[in-house]
């Protein structure tokens, strides 16, 4: 259930980040469409600015006056007595205008052909004016010439975006001269309205993806809890109900022993009692170490004394050969901790080395200084642990599901969690090696604390 909302939601996301990239694509090719168009109507201003500049300089000093006139303005190429005016009538400007100009140009190519830096000039003053500079690469392109001007840094386009965009402008009647220039996109053109709405909506997407986060954290959450709860029924009706009926049994067989039998029966009741004494211990003590309720007993103690009792009490195990070795480095020979809880985790260890291998069991355990921790390693020959399973071995209540690890040995979940919540009361940790069907190593990093220091309430 969980993975098909997770899919749907994935793909929900995904058709909206799709259409707000084309959303933003179109909005972009729109802004680039419009500058374009401004570009075309520059260059045509551009045209005429620098042909009046020939004209102006053709004529210098002599009668003679050229007016040009349309709606927006009108241009005087020379001062003079004599006038020669050409008006343009409003129905046919554009007719009259251009072919005007054509004319101009076809006049005057031969013997006062374009000045293309002069138009290049131009071209920039009004790139400017609109608030727009881009650099440029423009081609003056006659029949028999190829003149090219290149503004400085008409290399440089933009990151991920299309660098520029050519366009033609002719400027005879007959087209065989014309201007050929390649624009490229400057910034501005990204900037303004266009730019606010990328940021809103690269905002809006983050804002989407950690919603989705946070959601699905959530719904792990709510699906560890609810395995959490199976376990725990689990752990009450068939783990529990073993040794409670057991002891019942023994307790009832003893009643009907003669004195003789009764003790062994009795024995054997206040076994599983004493086991069922243990594991309701080692859940308030978990619970306690989870709210910080749970003050340690810190004082100096001989490491070794930490394990020599549960060396003793495994080399007498007779369903295993079980050969313990410890090794502990001088400087580490004494600790400041809570003796009691480092020897019942150091214990849970070794008592699952001995578990989960097989008949002939080696235990390494070693004790080493590691830089402000002190490093307690339990190391064994036993059946591993698969890799997919190792992050989740010490979650309360959790045991692998593998059919070799139930086989060995039954067990509650709790022992781990036990260890990694003591290893937290003095501010270490626990490292996991293990490769299955070789062995485990389990490392308790105990940081290295100063005489008298209290704050050890199972945090970090």
């Amino acid at each position: 259930m969980l993975n098909r909302a997770l899919t749907l939601t994935g793909i929900a996301i995904l058709f909206l980040l799709g259409l707000q990239a084309v959303w933003l694509f179109r909005l972009i090719e729109d802004e680039k469409n419009r500058f374009s168009d401004e570009i075309q109507k520059t260059l045509e201003e551009s045209m005429r600015k620098e042909l009046d500049w020939r004209l102006r300089n053709i004529n210098k000093g002599k009668n003679f006056s050229l007016v040009i006139a349309n709606k927006s303005a009108e241009q005087d190429y020379s001062s003079s007595k004599d006038l020669v005016k050409v008006n343009i009538k409003e129905n046919h400007e554009l007719l009259t205008k251009v072919s005007l100009e054509e004319a101009l140009q076809e006049i005057y190519k031969k013997d006062y052909p374009l000045n293309l830096d002069t138009f290049a000039l131009y071209f920039t003053q009004a790139l400017d004016e609109l608030g727009k500079p881009a650099s440029f690469i423009l081609d003056y392109v006659s029949p028999d010439t190829l003149v090219s001007y290149n503004s400085p840094g008409s290399q440089k386009g933009l990151f991920l975006l299309k660098p520029s965009f050519t366009t033609e402008l002719p400027i005879t009647v007959s087209k065989d001269l014309v201007i050929k220039a390649e624009v490229f996109y400057p910034k501005s053109v990204f900037k303004g309205d266009l730019l606010v709405i990328l940021l809103l909506s690269l905002a809006l997407t983050i804002f989407i993806l950690v919603a989705i986060v946070v959601q699905t954290r959530m719904l792990y959450k709510q699906v560890s809890l609810a395995k959490v709860k199976e376990n725990i029924t689990h752990f009450l009706t068939h783990e529990l109900r073993s040794p409670l009926q057991s002891s019942i049994t023994n307790l009832e067989v003893g009643e009907m022993a003669d004195a003789q039998n009764s003790g062994y029966f009795l024995s054997k009741a206040k076994e599983q009692l004493y086991f069922l004494n243990s594991l309701i211990e080692n859940i308030l003590n978990i619970n306690k170490f989870e709210k910080r309720q749970a003050p340690l007993s810190m004082a100096y103690f001989e490491t070794e004394e930490a394990i020599e009792p549960h060396l003793v009490r495994h080399n007498i195990n007779n369903t295993k050969k079980v050969t313990i070795t410890s090794s502990c480095d001088p400087s580490c020979s004494r600790f400041f901790g809570d003796k009691l809880h480092i020897t019942n985790a150091i214990g849970n260890l070794i008592d699952n080395a001995v578990k989960y291998s097989g008949d002939d069991v080696a235990i390494d355990v070693t004790v080493k200084p590691a830089g402000k921790f002190t490093a307690i390693s339990v190391k064994d020959n036993g059946i591993g642990i698969p890799k997919e399973e190792q992050y989740k071995v010490f979650e309360k209540f959790y045991r692998i599901g593998k059919q070799e690890h139930a086989q060995k040995g039954k067990g509650f979940g709790l022992g781990l969690t036990y260890v990694q919540w003591v290893t937290k009361a003095h501010r270490g940790k626990v490292e996991l090696i293990s490769e299955a069907g070789v062995g485990s190593e389990f490392i308790l990093y105990l940081k290295n604390s100063d005489h008298g220091t209290k704050d050890f309430t199972g945090r970090r």
